[in-house]
């Protein structure tokens, strides 16, 4: 009975209902698709064509947290209505291409950061400032997580 007098836009806001209708069947179905839904639209789109030239590298990147992350939040949206969630991954204009910072950075600027990191160890305001002075601080910074996960990372630390 007692009034809730926090501010709510300040409030922690649900993105995932553990207690949805949905098997665990039907959602690792749903994301499978959502899985091929970007391969699909790193196919249709000219610069991830550019950037991951092959089907394989396509659907790694279609693979990872940022797909993922993307259709658990449209099941969500949707009120965990599978028809639903479907039709909004590919809608009117076609199937929606979820970015990470991976996708986002050129072969070279990878190499770059490579050296920066080499040089600099962890510095990221360094590296940033010397070899990445285009790139945010936040990019940098979520790009070695990221790349911390990669076989050229476990290629450098042996």
């Amino acid at each position: 009975g007692e009034s809730d007098n926090r501010n709510q836009q300040k409030m922690e806001m649900k993105v995932w209902d553990p207690d949805n209708p949905l098997t665990d069947r039907q959602i690792d179905q749903f994301l499978v698709v959502a899985r091929a839904v970007g391969t699909f639209a790193r196919a249709l789109d000219c610069s991830s064509s550019i950037r991951q030239p092959s089907l394989h590298m396509s659907a790694a990147a279609a693979s990872r947290d940022i797909t993922l992350f993307h259709a658990m939040d449209t099941l969500q949206r949707n009120g965990y209505d599978l028809a639903k969630a479907m039709a909004t991954l590919v809608p009117q204009g076609g199937p929606v291409l979820c970015r990470d910072e991976m996708e986002e950075w050129s072969a070279s600027e990878a190499m770059l950061f490579e050296e920066a990191l080499e040089k600099y160890g962890k510095d990221f305001n360094d590296i940033r400032q010397d070899f990445l002075p285009w790139k945010s601080l936040a990019s940098i910074v979520q790009f070695y997580y990221m790349w911390k996960t990669t076989d050229r990372y476990i290629q450098q630390v042996k």
